[in-house]
């Protein structure tokens, strides 16, 4: 069922449209990560992880809510986007804009997006997943004067799973598809042509599984799919050239999956995945609270030109966001021609 929303009370939202902090500009002074973890391992690459507290990035601008706890992410034109849950203590139905995806200085903000739910109570949106349909048309497609981002909300006011378009230029939440699926996270897939395009889709109503969805604009169910660790929240897919910076085993686009244990005995970790479900490496995260650990991963976002893969730790009060930069093959060299000349020298 789709159904489009329009009340005084969105007018009324709409009117905040983009809000800017005041630390966002480059005027601002630029603040470190709060910690980094060292030489940790990655589907056999050894890799500083810088983590960026983002918990209070909204406290400056009131009514945003009291959390930015990182749900869903995407990284797109240059900008880092970051949803939440839409409870009044979350991100209270905002986004933040991170420009260039630098963490180290505060987010503009974007909302707040409010909707009505399958019994038709006004809630706030908070994206459980978010994604960005590349291909410039279909369901949540981002260009044009009509910058969209398609979201998966779980639960708004208590009722209901949602599957929905993001406007960011009206800040209002269209093309809703009510009763969707219990998921946790969405990401786009371009394919070589529009009518290959789909939507995979991490749903979590047991045992977390891999489902494909069209794109068209009644997103529907699609063959395929597979099965995906406990606890899995995040979910990207790379394309070819991406794949293969995180593993030579990646000889084709992939799928990048980010799990968390929340109370389960098991650890944090990447996991990737050829498009046919084939795991071809995987690699644990360390887990946990305070200072250089990771507690609750529920999203991932990467921006191919620099590199840098984003991993969002929904964690409360300790809500952050890891920064895993993959060095390009003459950076790599670089630091193992300087590693071998001072063993040289050591020798000598």
């Amino acid at each position: 069922m789709s159904l489009s929303f329009t009340s005084s009370k969105v007018t009324a939202a709409a009117a905040m449209l983009l809000v800017t902090l005041a630390g966002a500009s480059s005027a601002s002074a630029q603040r470190p990560a709060s910690s980094t973890i060292g030489g940790q391992s990655i589907f056999g690459g050894s890799y500083n992880i810088d983590i960026y507290r983002v918990g209070t990035d909204f406290s400056a601008n009131p009514g945003t809510g009291v959390q930015l706890e990182p749900e869903g992410m995407v990284f797109h034109n240059g900008v880092l986007y970051v949803s939440g849950d839409g409870g009044a203590t979350e991100t209270n139905g905002f986004l933040a804009s991170y420009a260039g995806g630098n963490l180290g200085f505060l987010p503009s903000v974007i909302g707040p997006f409010i909707s009505a739910n399958a019994a038709g109570t006004l809630g706030r949106f908070g994206g459980e997943g978010i994604t960005i349909n590349t291909r410039g048309a279909g369901y949540g497609s981002f260009g044009g004067t009509t910058p969209n981002i398609a979201s998966i909300d779980n639960v708004i006011s208590g009722v209901g799973r949602q599957l929905a378009v993001m406007n960011l230029t009206g800040i209002s939440v269209q093309n809703q598809q009510n009763g969707f699926v219990n998921a946790d996270d969405i990401t786009f897939v371009l394919g070589t042509n529009a009518s290959d395009d789909r939507f995979a889709i991490i749903n979590a109503a047991s045992a977390p599984v891999l489902r494909y969805y069209s794109t068209g604009s009644t997103p529907t169910l699609l063959a395929g799919g597979f099965a995906l660790p406990l606890g899995a929240k995040g979910l990207l897919h790379l394309s070819a050239v991406d794949a293969a910076k995180f593993s030579a085993l990646a000889t084709g686009e992939a799928f990048l999956v980010a799990s968390s244990p929340e109370g389960a005995l098991t650890t944090n970790r990447l996991t990737l995945y050829a498009m046919d479900g084939t795991l071809l490496v995987e690699s644990m995260l360390p887990t946990g609270l305070g200072a250089g650990r990771l507690g609750n991963i529920e999203a991932i976002a990467f921006d191919s030109v620099t590199n840098r893969l984003f991993i969002g730790d929904e964690a409360g009060a300790n809500s952050q966001i890891a920064v895993l930069t993959i060095p390009s093959p003459a950076g790599a060299a670089m630091v193992a021609m300087a590693g071998l000349m001072i063993a040289r020298r050591r020798r000598s």
